[in-house]
């Protein structure tokens, strides 16, 4: 994905506190897509991700781990925001 110079629309997902009901709701809209995930995607100006399905996984599995803990609220707006993105390019 060429994205040299092109700036993407900022998407703010950040909850001081997100609820087991969100961490559900996130787990199995991706688990739902996992085999039509695009092989990379730009998440925002300033992350991509090479391996979109890998990249996933692993936040995934740490959201089920850690659940809706503060500290971990990053995970769950950085898969927000890439629930987002393929979104706005047409996966339902």
């Amino acid at each position: 994905m060429e994205v040299t110079g092109k700036k993407i629309e900022e998407i703010y997902t950040f909850k001081k506190q997100f609820e087991e009901a969100d961490v559900v709701d996130l787990t199995a809209w991706f688990e739902a897509r996992m085999d039509k995930l695009p092989q990379e995607l730009q998440i925002s100006n300033s992350t991509h991700s090479v391996n979109l399905a890998k990249t996933v996984k692993m936040m995934l599995g740490v959201v089920r781990q850690k659940g809706t803990s503060p500290t971990f609220g990053g995970y769950m707006a950085h898969l927000a925001l890439i629930r987002e993105r393929l979104k706005e390019q047409g996966m339902e």
